[in-house]
């Protein structure tokens, strides 16, 4: 039951993202840079981010200012194990990953993420999420808490793709913070 309503909740968001038109979703992905950049992230804090699929908020110049204050910028890349995040600075050649991504290839190297930008399809006001409904990103999550680590989750997108609950299972991690080019939501 909660696996069809974060269906019927993700196709009501993703439809009103895909949406959007080309300008306004420019625009609305330099607000969210100029957002993203304004936090307080700790010097030399290493990052994931992600390059948009389809209709996605575009990270491209977010990433550049980041790796030129001195951030390590990972890009996730699905492996047999669930997700890694590789090492990504501005010109490097990238590869396509699959699903429509395109990532840093096999040599490049890994960092462990102290925050993570993270693509979601749908978000509400109590910092609930839903992807694209693979669970990679619950995953890399669990596993980086097992492993001692707790990165600052901050869900990125735009303002449309707001729902007024999103349907949580015990294994979705909250977001600690949501990013879209109207407001800065932050959770206890």
């Amino acid at each position: 039951m909660i696996a069809a309503e974060k269906a019927r909740v993700r196709k009501l968001a993703l439809g009103r993202r895909d949406g959007i038109d080309p300008v306004a979703r420019a625009e609305g992905s330099a607000a969210i840079s100029e957002a993203v950049l304004a936090l307080d992230l700790a010097p030399g804090a290493a990052i994931s981010a992600f390059l948009p699929i389809l209709s996605e908020v575009d990270l491209t110049e977010t990433i550049a200012r980041l790796d030129e204050r001195g951030h390590p910028v990972g890009l996730p890349v699905m492996v047999k194990s669930g997700l890694v995040f590789r090492r990504v600075r501005p010109g490097d050649a990238l590869v396509p990953l699959g699903f429509g991504t395109r990532g840093p290839g096999p040599d490049a190297p890994e960092i462990i993420p102290d925050v993570l930008l993270m693509p979601l399809t749908a978000f509400d006001r109590q910092g609930g999420r839903v992807g694209y409904g693979r669970g990679f990103y619950d995953r890399a999550v669990a596993d980086l808490r097992a492993a001692g680590r707790f990165p600052r989750l901050i869900g990125i997108a735009f303002s449309v793709q707001e729902v007024a609950a999103v349907p949580m299972e015990p294994h979705d991690a909250p977001l600690d913070m949501i990013v879209t080019e109207r407001n800065v939501f932050r959770f206890a």
